[in-house]
């Protein structure tokens, strides 16, 4: 099983314009299949022509296929593992990352010690979305993304202005004190930020990755769509790639549940043409499925829409979401043991 190939495709993908109102979700599917399961699964299409599911969709006899797809024994969690993300999330979670995190960094606190992180972007989403002004809230996150992707002296003046605004009207000053406390290192803050900084392809990437690694006890093979965002940390994986190869010890950083293995357990990478690679359709056919349920759950395709939510695929126990959680369920998940690595803190002793 360690020489298998694993292939990857995203849907849903807006770079950091993080809350693009047609797509509200991201989801990075991967696939293992070899040759002969390749083949089984291309015979349900019967034709030599790309698998795709934007143009399957367009016919009942192309959804009809995609169901069977879906439906296929292969379709398991031997085959198939995907990570999707809730965008609107994701920016409570960046803000948790990028200006909470810092501002409790220099109070002396590490946030992701007990998974306090995941409570403090649960609580701005769910304040935000259910008690706060709605308005300013949504404001506040449409600004930092402005901020985060131009680091303009003007759009840091207007996202400190609305958090300030917000702040003078919440009752729960505890969740936003540090968001207007980072004011203080925006600067050094914004220095590190760069075009894909609150992208999540690289980290659901790496996410999965890890996953097939230890599914396999083996480094893996990699495929994937012709990416930008994987095409950037290029120079990164390269260097963890090699230093894989050469039997450095790897590493588990992280908390509880909520660890990575270090360096990257990746036998070798190659950006590749969808059109010419089975594998990566199929990652295609299981991401935009996916990302079409949540966009286009009512309307004309209410009941292709029921039929996905109803197959295989959302019933595999390995898929892996960032989405909001209530509290019951984070502290279900929560550890209380603070025992691990702190990743920042790793990767930077260990890159300097």
């Amino acid at each position: 099983m360690a020489d298998r190939t694993i292939y990857f495709d995203e849907s849903g993908n807006t770079g950091q314009d993080m809350l693009n109102e047609d797509q509200k979700v991201f989801v990075l599917a991967s696939v293992s299949f070899d040759d002969n399961e390749l083949l089984e699964l291309e015979r349900i299409f019967g034709s030599q022509e790309e698998m795709h599911f934007k143009k399957l969709k367009k016919s009942a006899e192309g959804r009809k296929k995609i169901l069977e797809f879906l439906n296929h024994k292969y379709i398991d969690e031997s085959h198939v593992m995907f990570y999707s993300v809730h965008k609107e999330f994701n920016v409570c979670g960046q803000i948790t990352d990028q200006l909470i995190e810092t501002a409790m960094h220099y109070r002396g606190f590490d946030i992701y010690v007990k998974g306090n992180n995941l409570f403090y972007m649960n609580y701005l989403f769910y304040f935000g979305n259910f008690f706060w002004n709605k308005e300013q809230y949504d404001n506040l996150l449409k600004q930092f993304v402005e901020m985060i992707r131009s680091k303009s002296q003007e759009t840091i003046k207007n996202f400190y202005a609305t958090v300030a605004a917000l702040l003078d009207l919440v009752h729960e000053k505890s969740v936003l004190a540090p968001v207007a406390e980072s004011r203080k290192y925006i600067d050094e803050i914004l220095s590190s930020v760069d075009k894909y900084t609150i992208d999540v392809t690289f980290s659901a990437f790496l996410v999965l990755c890890d996953r097939w690694y230890k599914n396999y006890k083996a480094p893996v093979n990699v495929k994937f769509d012709a990416s930008k965002q994987i095409d950037h940390y290029s120079d990164y994986l390269e260097h963890t790639r090699k230093l894989a190869a050469s039997g450095v010890a790897a590493r588990e950083i992280g908390y509880d549940e909520r660890v990575i293995t270090f360096p990257p357990q990746i036998a070798s990478m190659q950006s590749v043409d969808s059109k010419d690679e089975l594998g990566v359709q199929c990652a295609d056919l299981i991401g935009s499925a996916i990302t079409f349920m949540y966009n286009y759950e009512n309307g004309k395709h209410a009941a292709f829409v029921k039929e996905i939510q109803n197959s295989k695929l959302l019933q595999l126990s390995n898929a892996y979401v960032l989405w909001p959680s209530d509290v019951e369920s984070l502290s279900a998940f929560r550890s209380f043991d603070p025992n691990g690595i702190n990743p920042n803190d790793f990767l930077a002793e260990y890159f300097s």
